[in-house]
């Protein structure tokens, strides 16, 4: 399972439905990535670009699906995924490219 963070922008109708019917539209994220077999982690309103930024684990099927259903709604201009690693696995990673970089040789390099 992959984390990733989706970030979405809210439609013009998506804020007139948020000042008629007040409530926390955190809900429907995890309804949603409850229904598709996602696990929500966090959801979040950035206050400073005005849009929906969630924390969601499952796979990028799973990823694509969500942003299916979130952009065909039309509450939705546009939405970015970006899959998340930790730390840990990173340094992992580091480990790993570190042994094998002597491997590797540039295209354009003799």
């Amino acid at each position: 399972m992959a984390l990733y963070m989706i970030r979405t922008r809210y439609s013009a109708v998506a804020y007139q439905g948020m000042l008629a019917a007040p409530r926390d539209r955190g809900e429907a994220v995890k309804a949603l990535s409850k229904t598709i077999g996602m696990k929500t982690h966090e959801v979040l309103y950035s206050i400073s670009t005005g849009s929906l930024v969630a924390l969601l684990e499952g796979t990028a099927e799973q990823m694509a699906e969500t942003q299916m259903i979130v952009m065909a709604s039309g509450a939705i201009l546009e939405a970015t995924v970006e899959e998340m690693i930790s730390t840990k696995t990173l340094a992992a990673a580091m480990k790993t490219a570190g042994a094998k970089a002597g491997e590797y040789k540039a295209p354009n390099k003799k």
